[in-house]
């Protein structure tokens, strides 16, 4: 009678924790559904029935060509973006963390100094450098090694500079979080054991700041993909991605060709995220022989 008591005590204690929790969650819950969740019906109800009811759009969406070279333009964008925060990043970072505690804040503050200025100035200024009349192209004339000025501006180079100028402070901190919870003693064992350098960054240094490599390319791809301003400005028109050919079709007030594009981009988005996740899987490394 005792343990079944205790039983009945345990459930309804249970019952009371679950509830208490459930009305801590309210609040939040009742933000995402009204912030985010009725925002993101509202639009996918209106790219089935906005001009009429159906998948039109889609079909439409899909039948054309032009939309299928800015959808690969956009992902080509993203990607390449991602890659090249990763390259610059990851040397940087791990420098850093190299750095005593006080130097290393004073970099971290420098590296991510871009962050401070709003990012319309900073891409205006590289409309001022990228140029034809520009400090790239005046510097180039002056030394003779150019005759006619570089077009190197309004074009998908540019849009690229831009965009992993933006982006890489994010890569930086990410991947700095990551690589200062590192234990240095199993780098330090590997050494001891006799593995080479290449071994000891490929087998157990790689593996553990693989979440932060993950979570920053994800950080990086997935603002990437939905960058309207930074194309408009630095890609002049030419290089059309899917959130400014959206903002032209409501310019249009076509509303449900552009739902149904806003729909597509975050369908490719979520796909990307997927992929990466399931290529990439912290879970599924080995370090030392064994599951992590």
């Amino acid at each position: 009678m005792k343990k079944l008591g205790w039983q009945r005590r345990t459930r309804r204690r249970t019952y009371q924790d679950s509830l208490v929790g459930l009305a801590l969650l309210l609040p939040c819950m009742v933000f995402v559904l009204l912030f985010f969740a009725y925002p993101l019906i509202g639009v996918f109800v209106r790219s089935v029935s906005d001009p009429a009811p159906g998948i039109s759009n889609y079909v439409e969406i899909f039948s054309s060509r032009a939309f299928r070279n800015i959808l690969r333009l956009t992902v080509e964008i993203s990607v390449v973006t991602t890659v090249g925060c990763l390259f610059l990043g990851f040397p940087v970072a791990w420098y850093i963390t190299t750095l005593e505690k006080r130097r290393a804040q004073l970099f971290l503050v420098l590296s991510t100094a871009p962050l401070w200025v709003a990012i319309l100035a900073r891409l205006y200024a590289w409309t001022v450098i990228l140029g034809r009349r520009g400090i790239i192209n005046d510097s180039l004339a002056a030394m003779g090694l150019v005759q006619e000025p570089l077009d190197l501006l309004f074009n998908t180079r540019a849009i690229l500079i831009g965009m992993i100028h933006v982006m890489l402070p994010f890569m930086i901190l990410v991947l700095y979080s990551s690589m200062r919870g590192v234990d240095e003693s199993l780098i330090e064992s590997a050494d001891s054991l006799g593995a080479r350098p290449r071994q000891t960054f490929l087998r157990i240094y790689l593996p553990l700041i693989s979440p932060g490599l993950i979570a920053g390319s994800l950080l990086v791809l997935i603002m990437s993909m939905g960058f309207f301003i930074l194309p408009a400005v630095l890609g002049g028109g030419g290089d059309i991605t899917i959130p400014i050919y959206v903002q032209t079709q409501i310019r249009l007030f076509k509303w449900g060709i552009a739902s149904a594009m806003s729909m597509i981009l975050l369908i490719v988005t979520l796909a990307l995220f997927a992929l990466l996740t399931k290529v990439f899987d912290p879970r599924s490394v080995v370090v030392g022989g064994s599951r992590r």
